[in-house]
Order: C-alpha cells, then sequence, then structure tokens
C-alpha cells in the first residue's frame, strides 16, 4: 500500500513538472486533480497525533420554557455528533463543577443535525425549533419531548447560510437571518417543505451585513438583527450566493464543477462595523433600518445571540468575540454605551453565543461554545460577575480547539504552527 501510494505520488509530481516546464500552467492543477480520480489511495497508518474536536457537546445555542422548568442547548460538536439537549433549569449549584446529566438528547441520522447555529421553543405547541447553517441549511421540528434518534417532524429549507431563528408566539411567526445573502426571512409557524416565505428584508437600503441573532418585539412592532459587518451586494430575491455558488436552475444537474458555479464577478465587498439594525415588524423587501445601533462605544465583538429583557427594556447580545455580554437599551441609536456589562474572570463566559432569559425566575442563560458550558446568572447582572450555576458537557477546565467547519490545512515551517481557517 505504501509502495503504491508514492508511485501515484511520483507520477502526479512527474506530470505537474513536466506541464510546468512546457509553460503549461492553467492546466497543471486539472491535470494532477484527474490522475487523483484514476487511482483509489486507501493510507492505512494511524496518524502520529491528533487536534481536533473532542468528544463533548460545543453549546451553540439556547432557549428556556419557563412554564416546564427547562432549558434546550444545541450543540455543533463533529466528534460527538451535532444534538438538542434538554436540562433542567434549577439544578443545585452544588453540581456545576461537575459534568450535567441532559434529560433528553435529540441526535442521530433521522434528527438530520448539522452545524446547528441557533434554537427556539413553543411551550404552546411543545416544539423545538432549530436552524442549520452552512450544511444542509433548513429549519428543523421537534416534539419537545423528543429523545434519541427522531426525525423532524416538519422540514422548512431556507435560503443559504442561515444562522439566526426566532419563534414570535402573538403573530406565530418564525423569523430567520440568513448570514451569506444578507437576507431576513418570515415564515408562518407551521410552515413545511411546501410552504413559502411571508415576506423577507433583503437588499442595498438595508445595510444587512451577514447577520446573526434575530429578535421580534411585538409590543414595540420592531425587529432587532444583530450584524457582523461583512457585506456584499445582495439584490432583494436573491437566495444563493451572488458569486461562486451553485444557480438554482443547474442543482442536481451538475455535470462538472465548472458548470455548476457561478463565474467570479468584480467584488462587492466592503467590511463595516458591526452593528444592531432595528426594522418594522411588517417591513418588506430593500427597506432601511429604522435605526442602527454601532461605533466603538457599544462594544459590539463578533456579536452572535441576541435576545430582549422585556422588564429591564433591554436588547442582550451575546459578545464571543470579547467574552462578554452587554445590555444596551431598547432605544439606543448610533454609538450608544451599553446600560450595563457582564465581563471578566469570574463569569465563566466563553465565546458566548446564545442568551435566553427565565423570566420566571429572573435570571439569564448563556451558551458558551468555547468551554462546553451553559451559565446561569441573576436577571439583573453586572461587572465581573460568578455564575449562579453550570451546565457541563465536559471536566472542568476542558476547553474547545475552537475549530468552526475548518476547510483546509496548512504548515508555516518557518514558525512550525499548523494554520487552520474556520
Amino acid at each position: 500500500m505504501k509502495r503504491l501510494f508514492l508511485v501515484v505520488a511520483a507520477t502526479i509530481a512527474a506530470v505537474t513538472f513536466g506541464m510546468i516546464k512546457a509553460g503549461n500552467l492553467p492546466h497543471v492543477f486539472a491535470q494532477a486533480a484527474k490522475a487523483v480520480e484514476r487511482t483509489t489511495v486507501m493510507i492505512t497508518r494511524k496518524p502520529v497525533r491528533v487536534i481536533g474536536d473532542d468528544p463533548y457537546s460545543n453549546f451553540t445555542g439556547v432557549a428556556v420554557d419557563e412554564s416546564r422548568g427547562q432549558v434546550f442547548l444545541s450543540n455543533d460538536s463533529d466528534a460527538k455528533g451535532a444534538s438538542i439537549e434538554t436540562y433542567n433549569v434549577d439544578f443545585p449549584a452544588s453540581q456545576s463543577d461537575r459534568i450535567t446529566e441532559p434529560l433528553h438528547i435529540i441526535s442521530g441520522r433521522k434528527a438530520q443535525l448539522g452545524d446547528i447555529c441557533s434554537i427556539t421553543v413553543s411551550p404552546e405547541f411543545g416544539e423545538i425549533f432549530k436552524v442549520n447553517g452552512d450544511g444542509n441549511g433548513d429549519v428543523g421540528v421537534y416534539p419537545m419531548d423528543s429523545n434519541g434518534d427522531v426525525a423532524p417532524i416538519r422540514q422548512l429549507p431556507t435560503s443559504h447560510g442561515a444562522w439566526g431563528i426566532y419563534l414570535e408566539p402573538k403573530y406565530d411567526e418564525i423569523y430567520v437571518a440568513i448570514e451569506h445573502v444578507n437576507r431576513v426571512e418570515v415564515y408562518p409557524r407551521t410552515a413545511n417543505l411546501t410552504t413559502t416565505f411571508t415576506r423577507f428584508i433583503q437588499g442595498p437600503n438595508t445595510q444587512l451585513a451577514d447577520p446573526h441573532g434575530i429578535y421580534a418585539n411585538v409590543d414595540r412592532n420592531e425587529i432587532y438583527v444583530v450584524n457582523h459587518g461583512h457585506w456584499h451586494f445582495t439584490p432583494p430575491g436573491d437566495t444563493y450566493l451572488q458569486e461562486g455558488s451553485i444557480p438554482p436552475e443547474l442543482v442536481g444537474k451538475r455535470k462538472s464543477y465548472s458548470d455548476v458555479i457561478r463565474p467570479l464577478l468584480p467584488s462587492t465587498g466592503k467590511f463595516l462595523p458591526p452593528s444592531i439594525n432595528v426594522y418594522s415588524r411588517t417591513a418588506n423587501g430593500d427597506v432601511k433600518p429604522l435605526r442602527v445601533i454601532e461605533g466603538p462605544k457599544v462594544g459590539l465583538d463578533i456579536p452572535l445571540g441576541l435576545t430582549y429583557d422585556a422588564v429591564n427594556n433591554q436588547i442582550v447580545i451575546a459578545n464571543a468575540g470579547n467574552d462578554s455580554v452587554i445590555f444596551l437599551d431598547v432605544n439606543s441609536n448610533g454609538d450608544a454605551a451599553p446600560v450595563r456589562i457582564l465581563k471578566g474572570s469570574k463569569t465563566g463566559l466563553s465565546g458566548p453565543s446564545a442568551v435566553g432569559i427565565d423570566g420566571k425566575r429572573n435570571e439569564i442563560w448563556v451558551a458558551n461554545w468555547n468551554n462546553h458550558t451553559a451559565t446561569v446568572y441573576p436577571r439583573n447582572v453586572n461587572g465581573n460577575v460568578a455564575p449562579l450555576r453550570i451546565i457541563r458537557a465536559a471536566p472542568k477546565g476542558t476547553e474547545a480547539p475552537g475549530f468552526g467547519r475548518p476547510g483546509t490545512v496548512a504548515f508555516d515551517p518557518v514558525r512550525k504552527q499548523i494554520l487552520v481557517p474556520n
């Protein structure tokens, strides 16, 4: 087997060198790829060492059912397998140093979970909603008491690159933030594979730039969307990436790589400051935001999850970039400083990706992607404050490698470092 591998490698190298010498550079990689396709090579050796996700949950989303006293956490771990896990909210604080056993776990091939970005729940109808990101971007719905390898009872395909999801109970609507095509889509809660959206927000006037967390506030008739700031031109109605993506009319008709990938056009991309955009709840099309909250005083740093505290009238944001949770007055506009900030060595925050509020117990839940925990705080927490309780999916002190769907790997021989883009 080793000899076969060396022969194939030598053949590819010889072909490549000959073509380079002949000045035929454009076809070098195409010919090398064809050579690899003609011969299957299996490597049976064990790796010297492994760097990768450990077999513990990496929590990405959080949703609280106050009436049941349960919290739902989504996990996107590759090593363990993606899952939705259910826990009791009022477990003893004395158990915070040990691994917490979930009540239920939804996981397996039938569940069709993968790259779960966020979740939400409908206590009234007893349903959990999850959204997958880059993998097979869709919304899946499950009964709240599901356990094991359970297929979704409904599915809803979204545009490419969905991230945030929120269920608004009064009007019974699902709000989905689509990061790759700078879009917000609104569906009825009962939507399925045959249902289309009822309205959307997209276009250059919207100032959407890589949207993530989303929340609909019916009392104020507003939608809050948090943006990372990666902007590129997307015309209203476009549901796939403008450049380098599969056109809808060619899906399932692949003949070769060049047949299904749109040509790269002149770049329209630019970097904007991270922001929170506020829209009318009934906004539709290429509409301007009512106001935009952004600037150095705001302190947004890779903002992910977002929710609303109705008692304090504050927008609550999980800041993954600097391990903090910030609280903004709901009327904030422009470069407005937070009312309070949860941050510091005592907090246990590490790559916070989602926030949820338990109004019955006056508590705030945070899902921490970087250390396998979900942490609980008083509703009015401020400063460097330790959590009241901690759900642990791994032994205390275990940190996640931080790999977020790496696409390739390289080695820097000068610095003796392995480079992994996420």
